[in-house]
């Protein structure tokens, strides 16, 4: 074969995602004395480049890239040995990895692959990745760039706390930092103090090329005397950052002691036309209400009301209630979604877990083998279980007359409980590779999943059952795949529970371009909580003024002030909230009107509020509402 002809059947290899092909020419690349980085540039990475190209236009999903990316590092794993290293020729070299406490890696790896395709050497370091670790592995192999990822806002506040530690220990000029998920816009980059974020893994590519060609000499930047010279010049920011945190204090604690202060004062301004139980419900059927029923989606944080650590609001159920009463009782939300984290059921069927006392549970360990999967009995002694009777102490606690506010559970969906157990590459790899073994597992699990929506029913645990549907994403998987990896399962089985209980079905998706139709038109679903990335609206994010003009007949939107904002706890986020709170409402009533409709969207945030955010930056919300909602619900629609 010419050089030609095996540089082309490597780019072949990995179009066709065929591992024993890219092994085999990047051997005969090897034999027949093509330089290995040019077999690895003009060969496995031109493959990589055209799915790609094909995945940005939308004619191939995640799970290609997965079987392409498989091939091209086979490939590498042949060639790469043989590349001549020296301080001329050095690739750049990247730290990659999923902040702590989130185990979302799709993204991630799919940076790192586009960027192992446009020759860098990326060092993987997984998900739920601690954040000394980020630092550490950058100074050992004397990295030119780290690229930390989340796709929570429960985690994106430890990118601030990197950017910090790069400071403190002198690397910050030795790299370049770049943040990356769906929810870390450009704003929020420049906040933690990165050098810049992208869209998508091509625009990340483009972004750290550039940004790494201006670094000098490795050698250099690493030197012992240039990172004193560094530690030197950022002290005083490291000072006056810690001082500013320290004068914070902890946020949470700090603005749950001044709602309680202001409640002990005046109490709660309760809308006297509506309770909560009635104006949420009247929003979903569509009917007239005084205002706008609001609810941030603040889970976990309102504990510092009670208060409680993390640990015990999600494993002591009646700590739960008292946190789901406290959102009712002392920030007058309109509803609670019951939501502690997406591990619960994953462990039940055999997937590692921590729980750390005040921070999100997380999977530690995957299942080895879809046989490895035990589907328990719900039961005392499951972590499911204790969650559900959670959930009837919430209720109970919420339905008291001094607040009379609905409460509504949650848990993960079919494909979720699955991706958390086994991993979400090896599921969406297998997905073209084994789809039977993936369909087996979730044939399992969906008894599983069934059998927790009917527990909760028959312990009369909820008002309303909220199930996370994650999957749905039309940049991960096209609509035809969401259907035959999860939205069958959920449509012929789960959704007939729902009926049986004439019960509402309510989505969580925080995904950024949904398969709406399927998940809200196919399977009628009754309310649906959702994020808006605006970076992201060309590629099928989509906010009220879209949503609400297709979905409203049979549905009522939940959604989407941006929630990371609620980190902060000054006059300035107060005031933005406000602003963010007001627009959002009047273009809501607005579009209601022009849609014929009088009620159908409830007033909350895109995702949950991190952990440690801002209950005053809540209570803003909630209180803004209250404040202008009626007379906007009046002057609007009437």
């Amino acid at each position: 074969m010419s050089k030609e002809e095996i540089l082309k059947a490597l780019a072949d290899a990995v179009i066709s995602g065929d591992d024993d092909a890219a092994v085999e020419f990047a051997q005969k690349a090897l034999d027949a004395g093509i330089d290995p980085q040019e077999a690895i540039v003009d060969g496995l990475a031109k493959g990589m480049a055209v799915m790609g190209d094909k995945y940005e236009r939308g004619e191939v999903f995640v799970p290609h890239l997965m079987i392409a990316s498989s091939a091209l590092y086979e490939g590498m794993d042949v060639l790469t040995p043989h590349i001549k290293v020296n301080s001329a020729n050095r690739a750049v070299t990247g730290i990659i990895g999923t902040i702590e406490g989130d185990v979302h890696d799709i993204g991630k790896n799919l940076v790192k692959t586009m960027m192992a395709a446009a020759g860098f050497s990326m060092i993987d370091l997984g998900n739920d990745v601690p954040l000394e670790n980020f630092i550490a592995a950058a100074k050992e192999n004397k990295a030119d760039l780290i690229s930390v990822s989340a796709l929570m806002t429960t985690t994106m506040t430890g990118m601030d706390k990197i950017s910090e530690m790069l400071l403190e220990n002198g690397y910050r000029d030795s790299l370049v930092f770049m943040v990356g998920g769906a929810p870390v816009s450009p704003q929020y980059a420049q906040t933690v103090g990165a050098d810049g974020t992208a869209k998508d893994a091509a625009g990340a590519v483009l972004f750290a090329k550039e940004a790494t060609s201006k670094l000098g000499p490795a050698e250099e930047r690493w030197s012992d005397s240039k990172l004193s010279v560094t530690k030197t010049k950022y002290k005083d920011a490291v000072l006056k950052k810690k001082a500013a945190a320290g004068a914070v204090g902890n946020i949470g604690a700090e603005s749950a002691k001044k709602v309680l202060e202001e409640y002990n004062k005046v109490g709660t301004i309760k809308a006297a036309k509506m309770t909560h139980m009635d104006r949420v419900f009247s929003a979903l059927d569509d009917k007239k209400v005084d205002r706008l029923p609001v609810s941030p989606l603040a889970c976990s944080v309102v504990r510092k009301l009670v208060p409680c650590s993390y640990k015990e609001y999600a494993t002591v159920p009646e700590k739960f209630g008292d946190v789901t009463y406290a959102a009712a009782k002392y920030l007058d939300m309109d509803t609670f979604v019951g939501l502690t984290d997406l591990s619960i059921m994953a462990n039940d069927i055999g997937a590692g877990v921590t729980i750390p006392e005040e921070d999100t549970a997380s999977i530690t360990t995957h299942l080895k083998d879809y046989e490895d999967i035990e589907i328990p009995e719900v039961k005392k002694g499951t972590r499911i279980y204790n969650h559900i009777m959670a959930g009837k102490d919430a209720k109970e606690k919420m339905h008291r007359e001094e607040t009379s506010a609905p409460f509504v559970a949650f848990h993960e969906g079919p494909l979720l409980t699955l991706t958390q157990a086994m991993g979400a590459d090896r599921v969406l790899y297998d997905m073209k590779t084994n789809p039977g073994d993936v369909h087996k597992a979730l044939d399992k699990i969906t008894d599983f999943v069934c059998e927790v929506s009917t527990e909760f029913f028959d312990q009369g645990a909820a008002d309303a059952i909220c199930v996370d549907n994650l999957w749905s994403n039309n940049v991960i998987m096209s609509a035809d795949q969401y259907w035959e990896f999860d939205g069958k399962y959920v449509y012929d089985r789960q959704l007939p529970i729902f009926k049986k209980y004439d019960a509402p079905y309510v989505i969580h998706n925080c995904a950024d371009a949904v398969h709406f139709d399927i998940q809200i038109r196919k399977f009628g679903t009754s309310m649906y909580s959702y994020a808006y990335y605006e970076k992201n609206r060309d590629k099928g994010s989509k906010n009220y003024a879209d949503l609400i003009p297709e979905y409203s007949d049979i549905c009522c939107m939940f959604g989407e002030v941006e929630p990371i904002q609620f980190m902060n706890n000054d006059e300035q986020t107060f005031q933005n909230i406000r602003n963010d709170t007001v627009n959002l409402m009047d273009g809501v009533l607005t579009t209601l009107k022009d849609n014929g409709r009088q009620s159908k969207y409830v007033l909350s945030t895109g995702c949950e509020v991190p952990p440690e955010g801002s209950l005053m930056a809540v209570r803003t919300m909630v209180e803004t509402v209250k404040e202008v909602g009626e007379d906007r619900y009046k002057q609007i629609i009437g």
